[in-house]
């Protein structure tokens, strides 16, 4: 595994979705990686439909959260977690892997996203 992170859109050709029921709301979940794409690099960051994501594996789960950082708006996950987390390129503050929550600052986590994994694919709850 490389010390590089994959950073890509959601192409049109790549545009799949899943309908979620809760509570009897339903939503889209769209499509963000294959189970594949992740295994193959760790880590990945994706821009879909407005939201800046880092979506990666830790402690055997995959997670998905925000890759803004709540300080200045610098990249989270440009760099490959280190100690269970993520350091921001720009000014150095850390997030934890396990919640999203700022090390640095408690007041401002960073959001974590709900998926969904349905046949080797990974959705985003966007809402």
């Amino acid at each position: 595994m490389s010390n590089s992170v994959v950073k890509s859109n959601v192409s049109s050709e790549e545009r799949d979705e899943i309908i979620i029921s809760e509570l009897g709301q339903q939503r889209v979940c769209p499509f963000l990686a294959s189970m594949d794409e992740l295994s193959k690099h760790g880590q990945l960051t994706k821009w879909i439909e407005g939201h800046d994501i880092l979506l990666y594996i830790f402690e055997g789960k995959v997670k998905a959260i925000s890759n803004i950082c709540r300080h200045f708006g610098g990249p989270v996950g440009y760099h490959k977690a280190k100690g269970g987390k993520f350091t921001c390129l720009w000014h150095n503050w850390e997030y934890d892997c396990s919640s999203g929550a700022c090390l640095t600052n408690s007041n401002l986590p960073l959001r974590e996203y709900s998926l969904h994994i349905r046949d080797q694919k990974i959705y985003i709850d966007l809402l």
